[in-house]
């Protein structure tokens, strides 16, 4: 009797302690905190029309030939000379000066062999002093104008991202306090922000580049490059979210 007393207050002692740590190991459901506030979310944005005052005049070299070496030779040597003439006229942001690529590959034939090579050579001239950039342009010997391009200098465009900036977060707090007091409410407080601009002030005059370029002569090359300047957007655009309160 005295052993089954004492096993029957194990086996209670067991059951208890099971329970226990069960009890112990259960989650606790937190509670959620509770906004009372309602939320909106709004977005505004301000455009700018600015002239382009960035010019850039990509021009090329094109060689073909049997021997591939010898193009990528004759290319190195046209495109050094342009260079060292380009650069002793050069001075930041009056007129800036690079090179761009220079390829070489193969053209094949009709049974898909190959039939020799072509390469390019590239050499790109920029600046907002637009006199200086065309006449470069058309005085370097053996290449030829592939393509031009009109930008806003970067001075220009960090000046005008700013000012439409200023206008665009205007008009998103204008919202934003015409939607309170529409509301009946005394005031909101910004919960999220985000600010984008679109447009970076390029645009694009493509000119097409013949199958094989040779030196236009002293004569073309002299004869003024017809240009135009046109207008860009710089758009900013102000999202966010608010809680009314």
């Amino acid at each position: 009797m005295r052993v089954q007393h004492h096993l029957g207050a194990l086996a209670l002692f067991m059951v208890m302690g099971c329970a226990s740590v069960h009890a112990q190991a259960s989650p606790v459901n937190p509670i959620l905190p509770f906004n009372p506030s309602p939320s909106a979310h709004l977005s505004a944005s301000a455009t700018a029309q600015v002239l382009q005052d960035w010019l850039v005049i990509r021009l090329a070299v094109q060689k073909e030939g049997a021997d591939a070496a010898l193009i990528q030779r004759q290319l190195k040597t046209t495109l050094a000379a342009a260079l060292t003439q380009a650069q002793s006229e050069a001075k930041p942001m009056s007129m800036e000066v690079s090179t761009g690529q220079l390829n070489v590959s193969p053209r094949y034939n009709r049974e898909g062999k190959t039939s020799g090579w072509v390469g390019t050579a590239e050499l790109m001239v920029q600046g907002r002093d637009i006199d200086r950039v065309t006449a470069m342009a058309g005085r370097l010997n053996g290449l030829s104008v592939s393509q031009v391009e009109w930008q806003i200098s970067p001075e220009l465009l960090a000046q005008t991202e700013a000012t439409v900036q200023g206008q665009a977060v205007a008009q998103w707090r204008a919202k934003a306090s015409a939607l309170t007091q529409q509301l009946g409410l005394p005031r909101y407080t910004i919960s999220d922000l985000t600010l984008s601009t679109q447009g970076n002030g390029q645009g694009i005059t493509p000119r097409a580049m013949p199958m094989m370029m040779m030196d236009p002569g002293p004569d073309a090359r002299s004869a003024p490059l017809p240009l135009q300047a046109g207008q860009s957007q710089v758009t900013v655009v102000v999202s966010g979210q608010i809680l009314l309160q």
